[in-house]
């Protein structure tokens, strides 16, 4: 078998404890060798564990996972929406730069080509810069972005792949500036202007690792910093989520733990403009990667390994709308 960089951050800690399948082992051990700069921190894992294991088993205090992976997450606080997408546009762009010939008709999860993958990102990109000069704004939802798309792509039907990706850089380095020439509270298709840059932000990886996949390359992720402001976001937008997918519950409170790089732990209302007071109904526990994943409705809830502690039918409706605002 084959490692991705992300199945060797999921395996890690079985691998220096020793608790993997033979076959699993082999295909560690060659990803270690072919990255000589993570050994060191292989072997630290192992001796950390002979230490434990010498000092016997110890219980731990009720709470410390939940606690430890709420520190880990405040260890790494959002950048801004601006530097979100300048980040996320820059990983993208560099991509762009890697892409042959042979690459460009290769379907994506959304069934279009790598190369009017392209230009659907422009085409979108190009709506929300054009609604940054009106007065009233017209929504950009999940239908109004496969319209957009149905509409723009014929028109660039013949233009080379090199012209598309200009096309691209022109309009996305406009919109990067929409952080200092719009006001923060200026509406842009029915979000602020901050949430707007963080939405495109998203966009641009999700599609990113569209391409990625499609092509067979390894994956790579945003960093902790982008991932954290992404999740808040989606976080911030989940009760009007379940109220969209008609599973909200008055005066329910869930309270979701992401883990990994960007995660961290948030306890929110499960319905609009409720407020997220005593103890949760529910405790979900869930990869911080797999869940942005779930928000881009790119993994089906049944798919995403998620941990549940309390009412499992409210965390079954909260996965379940994660994903009630995603497009292409």
């Amino acid at each position: 078998m084959d490692v991705t960089a992300r199945q060797f951050e999921d395996l890690i800690g079985a691998y220096a404890l020793d608790a993997c399948e033979p076959d699993e082992v082999a295909a560690l051990d060659a990803y270690v060798d072919e990255h000589p700069e993570i050994a060191a921190e292989v072997e630290r894992l192992r001796e950390a564990a002979a230490a434990l294991g010498a000092a016997g088993a110890v219980r731990p205090p009720v709470g410390l996972r939940d606690r430890m992976l709420h520190v880990a997450g405040e260890r790494v606080s959002a950048v801004s929406a601006r530097d979100a997408l300048q980040a996320e546009t820059e990983r993208f762009d560099a991509l762009l730069g890697t892409l042959a010939d042979g690459d460009l008709d290769a379907a994506t999860h959304n069934g279009l080509s790598v190369r009017d993958l392209v230009s659907h990102v422009e085409a979108i990109d190009r709506a929300f810069v054009g609604e940054a000069d009106r007065t009233r704004y017209q929504l950009i939802g999940a239908a109004e972005v496969a319209q957009i798309t149905a509409e723009t792509l014929p028109e660039h039907a013949g233009e080379s792949f090199a012209e598309t990706v200009t096309r691209f850089r022109r309009t996305r380095a406009y919109l990067v500036g929409l952080a200092d020439r719009v006001a923060p509270e200026k509406r842009l298709a029915g979000y602020t202007r901050d949430d707007t840059l963080v939405i495109r932000a998203f966009e641009t990886w999700t599609h990113h690792d569209d391409i990625r996949e499609a092509l067979g390359r390894e994956e790579t992720l945003p960093a902790p910093a982008v991932i954290r402001a992404m999740t808040e976001l989606s976080i911030r937008s989940l009760p009007l989520a379940m109220a969209v997918r008609g599973t909200a519950h008055s005066h329910r409170i869930a309270r979701l733990v992401l883990t990994g790089a960007g995660g961290g732990e948030w306890t929110f209302a499960c319905a609009p403009g409720e407020a997220a007071g005593g103890a949760p109904d529910v405790v979900i526990r869930v990869s911080v990667v797999d869940w942005c994943r779930r928000v881009a409705d790119r993994i089906e809830p049944d798919a995403m390994p998620i941990e549940v502690d309390g009412d499992a039918e409210l965390a079954h409706d909260v996965v379940r709308a994660a994903n009630a605002f995603a497009g292409l």
